[in-house]
């Protein structure tokens, strides 16, 4: 699913209908709430033209479908990425009645990452380090040419 949003298959509204819901399982929720980064705010992006990914998108596009094909288990301490850092230029516009919220906000992001950089390697994500157990690097941690293959990803069903 992950390989058709990134080759324009499908748009961002068809991803997120058709992804897998599973509470009970961490990495699919991980996994979507970073892919709610790569969504546009105004329309649904289709992964073509202006909107085609970046290189870098197409880097933890492939990532994000190795872990999802691999049986990891998900051990990061968080797994929702969709909360607010910070209220950036609404402080000032508030006048600085916003301004404890603000502190509020930028101290739980900053608690969460540093407990994700203590937990892993953050350039690696969701993997937790770019080798596996045998000291073989796992797919798609480094600069890699990606090619996706479209099949389906079923993380929630095994």
């Amino acid at each position: 699913m992950i390989a058709r949003f990134a080759t324009g298959e499908i748009d961002s509204d068809d991803l997120e209908a058709e992804w897998p819901i599973c509470k009970e399982d961490r990495a699919l929720n991980a996994i979507s709430s970073m892919l709610w980064l790569h969504y546009d705010d105004h329309k649904p992006r289709r992964a073509v033209g202006k909107d085609a990914p970046s290189s870098e998108e197409l880097l933890l596009f492939s990532r994000y479908q190795a872990y999802l094909k691999s049986d990891l288990r998900y051990e990061w301490p968080e797994d929702d990425f969709t909360r607010v850092a910070g209220l950036g230029a609404l402080v000032p516009l508030s006048l600085g009645l916003l301004w404890p919220i603000d502190r509020m906000l930028k101290s739980r992001h900053a608690k969460v990452e540093a407990a994700m950089k203590a937990h892993g390697d953050l350039t690696v994500w969701p993997f937790t380090s770019s080798l596996n157990g045998k000291g073989n690097r796992w797919p798609h941690t480094s600069a890699e040419p990606i090619v996706f293959v479209g099949a389906p990803i079923s993380h929630a069903t095994r």
